[in-house]
């Protein structure tokens, strides 16, 4: 039986303070539990049925981090509407800055604050092999459960940080590029060497204080009436102009 100091943990780490001091996560379902431990993040706890233990990568976890719990155990650790048939508690994995910068594209965030956005913009960035994303310290946890569950795996493939956007800025020199509704239009912009994509917060946008380092705006072409666009749908978009032009 599960005991109330595992029930506990389990549910502690919803909160951002708790995943710092225990550096776990929480990561719910067969496919996205299975997605992690194949990217190589390591499994602390794994709370599952029995018959999960049958399938790989699981049957390959050590048997000391297995936890087989019955359906009811498992309502009880979740903290989705129907529960799945896993929830592991995953070490948050531990990234240095990178000295250089030299893909192509980078992504910087000033101030994302919906989970949802935030793990989209992770799956595109996966999606497009862009290495690195650069979070202002005020842009939702991406180890939130919601985050996990939108970025589909694919935390385990992008490095996020949580720097100063502006140290992050001079500390590489490299071009700022940003969507703005004055912009270039994007389709008449070429990207020519090694930037970062800056995308704003939901509702305010970009911060003054990081406009200084934009060197080139972007404008998404309108046809309809739309006043503006999700920002992870921006992100896309722009990303995808600038990689395949």
């Amino acid at each position: 039986m599960l005991t109330k100091s595992e029930i506990k943990l389990v549910k502690s780490l919803k909160d951002k303070k708790s995943r710092q001091e225990f550096q776990l996560f929480v990561a719910e379902g067969k496919k996205l539990s299975s997605d992690l431990i194949t990217a190589g993040l390591e499994i602390d706890q794994l709370f599952c049925k029995e018959t999960v233990l049958q399938t790989t990568p699981f049957s390959n976890l050590p048997e000391n981090c297995i936890r087989i719990v019955s359906n009811k155990e498992m309502e009880q650790l979740s903290a989705l509407q129907s529960a799945r048939d896993v929830v592991a508690l995953v070490k948050i994995p531990q990234f240095d800055l990178p000295d250089q910068l030299t893909q192509k594209l980078s992504i910087a965030l000033d101030t994302i604050q919906d989970p949802g956005n935030l793990g989209t913009i992770i799956r595109l960035a996966d999606w497009y092999g862009i290495e690195h994303l650069f979070c202002s310290e005020q842009t939702a946890d991406c180890y939130n459960s919601k985050v996990i569950q939108a970025s589909m795996g694919s935390i385990a493939r992008v490095k996020v940080h949580y720097v100063n956007l502006e140290n992050c800025f001079k500390k590489y020199g490299l071009p700022v590029l940003a969507a703005d509704l004055n912009g270039t239009p994007i389709q008449a912009f070429t990207l020519n060497q090694a930037s970062i994509l800056l995308i704003g917060n939901e509702g305010s946008g970009i911060h003054p204080l990081y406009k200084q380092y934009i060197q080139e705006s972007l404008f998404i072409p309108r046809l309809g009436k739309a006043e503006s666009l999700n920002a992870a749908i921006a992100c896309g978009i722009i990303t995808h102009q600038l990689l395949f032009k």
